[in-house]
């Protein structure tokens, strides 16, 4: 047996909630591509939760640095993943009025016609994903996975270099208060 004295037994049988968190979320999303409707199976990797984003914010002025925030993306990432849906024709970007270095990111009429098709997917795994749970405990189950994400968030911040902290207290801010049924 290798000896390793900085690794007790206790810390390598200790139970790990981000190991479980983890592999709950690879399920959920094999389970919602194996799903996918075909009509919105151009919305591959994250596009379609990005969809959703700007789906659920329509009227709202959304740019990149808002998706870099909501889904804690680089910003080489954003622009990446935008400039891809931009291409699919899933999105549009426009000048934001009074600050022409802003571009609005606006759904596609062809990314609206697979909204639909992505709700009632994503309702439907929620219906399995909660099977035997009642409403109080999914409630709360809820409300402790925000909570769960916002003491994550807070214990990054106060280990990240100075000028990260701002950065990250504020998609902090911003996780604890988006609605419990948008997209993580």
């Amino acid at each position: 047996m290798l000896y390793m004295p900085h690794i007790t037994m206790t810390a390598v049988d200790r139970h790990s909630i981000g190991i479980d968190i983890t592999g709950l979320s690879r399920r959920i999303r094999r389970y919602l591509g194996a799903t996918m409707p075909a009509e919105a199976r151009i919305a591959t990797g994250g596009n379609a939760h990005i969809i959703m984003f700007l789906a659920h914010h329509r009227g709202q002025v959304i740019v990149q640095r808002d998706v870099e925030k909501r889904f804690c993306i680089t910003r080489s990432t954003a622009s990446r993943v935008l400039a891809l849906m931009e291409r699919k024709g899933l999105i549009v970007r426009e000048p934001v009025p009074g600050d022409a270095r802003m571009k609005r990111i606006v759904l596609t009429d062809r990314a609206d016609s697979i909204v639909e098709s992505l709700v009632a997917n994503a309702a439907r795994m929620d219906e399995e994903l909660f099977a035997g749970f009642a409403p109080e405990e999914r409630e709360r189950l809820v409300g402790y996975i925000g909570r769960l994400m916002a003491n994550i968030d807070a214990a990054k911040a106060r280990r990240a270099r100075p000028d990260d902290a701002d950065r990250i207290g504020a998609a902090a801010a911003d996780g604890a208060a988006s609605t419990p049924g948008e997209p993580a």
